[in-house]
């Protein structure tokens, strides 16, 4: 008998944490998006599944992902325009910065929003996609500009977050990206920063070393003692007993993604971003996402095309000074930054060498 991917026990649920800002998606909006999506994508990418380390489950997970991005957008982009004027404001483009099997790029392009999608390691799905589709796939390794100011790298093909103005970065289970997102996200652009949408997965310091953080409120939150981020092997009851746990909301926020999306969100607070939480329940999974910039990516919408910039380079560099503060910081528990820079750059090839085995970029 032929096995169907089934949206049956499905729940997108867009809830939003502070009960005096509720102008995010409704969750029957998601609903109706992914079933919509589901229908379409689905079973094609079901039989054109070539990955042997990935589940296929992965497919409605990103199905579901796409649907809370394009909704997100509706509303952050769409909406506010047509209450402004009667000409719409261009979607400004967005960028995957650890696309993995490259699905929810290739979703979102072929709804028609433009964007790329960058990885450490090719994977065999980008094959399947349409030419056009593959152009925007590239293989890269991300290096940051605070590694790469201190790190000698002629010659070798890296990224460092330079991406366009507006640009909206995606970092869906990112790894050692994760706690980087917002710092990228404001390096890019100082003076105006790049919104983003973070799901934290596996925890990392910004030398991406496993690195769990302190459940936040607890004594050790401002000590960040690193502890061992997962059970003693062969503890299969302990592990089990952390998933169930981590299942429920209250689970998660003392959990160590829970503990690591606090510290992204603490890190963009720091920073300068207004942050945004929210529970997304998606396939097998209940995750917290963050938005990061909403409001400024809304006041980019309002003033486009005005001339009016709000914006001066005071605050840019205001922006940029508390970033160095930051990472300092953040870098001091590996040794620094050049040594958390060269880290770094061993992390990156331990990616290549077991390529096709992370997502992380």
């Amino acid at each position: 008998m032929e096995r169907r991917l089934t949206s049956r026990n499905v729940s997108l649920d867009w809830v939003e944490q502070d009960e005096q800002e509720r102008d995010t998606i409704s969750a029957h909006l998601i609903q109706n998006t992914y079933t919509r999506l589901k229908l379409q994508y689905a079973e094609n990418l079901r039989q054109n599944w070539v990955e042997q380390l990935e589940s296929p489950n992965q497919i409605l997970e990103q199905l579901s992902l796409a649907a809370c991005l394009i909704e997100l957008w509706k509303n952050m982009y769409n909406t506010s325009t047509e209450q402004q004027s009667s000409k719409p404001t261009p979607f400004p483009g967005f960028v995957d910065i650890a696309c993995g099997n490259g699905i929810l790029v290739y979703i979102l392009l072929t709804e028609g929003y433009k964007g790329v999608g960058y990885d450490a390691c090719r994977r065999k799905t980008w094959a399947t996609f349409p030419a056009e589709i593959q152009k925007c796939l590239e293989e890269r390794i991300f290096i940051p500009k605070p590694f790469a100011d201190v790190l000698d790298l002629h010659g070798i093909e890296i990224h460092t977050g330079d991406f366009p103005d507006n640009t909206f970065i995606i970092s869906d289970h990112a790894d050692e990206l994760t706690v980087w997102t917002p710092i990228m996200a404001a390096l890019a652009s100082p003076s105006s920063p790049l919104p983003f949408f973070v799901i934290p997965c596996c925890s990392r310091s910004l030398a991406g070393s496993a690195y769990r953080y302190p459940p936040p409120g607890s004594a050790d939150a401002r000590k960040e003692v690193e502890q061992n981020s997962q059970p003693a092997a062969g503890d299969l009851r302990a592990l089990r007993a952390r998933k169930m746990e981590e299942k429920t909301e209250s689970g998660f926020l003392g959990s160590m993604v829970g503990s690591l999306a606090a510290k992204t969100m603490s890190i963009a607070e720091d920073i300068g971003f207004d942050v945004e939480k929210t529970w997304l329940r998606t396939p097998g999974a209940v995750n917290m996402a963050l938005i990061g910039g909403r409001r400024t990516a809304q006041e980019w919408i309002k003033h486009s095309g005005s001339g009016d910039s709000r914006i001066t380079q005071d605050q840019g560099d205001s922006v940029l000074k508390k970033i160095t503060e930051v990472v300092e910081r953040e870098c001091s528990k590996d040794g620094g930054i050049p040594v958390a820079a060269k880290l770094w750059v061993e992390r990156t090839k331990s990616l290549r060498q077991g390529q096709g085995m992370h997502q992380a970029n």
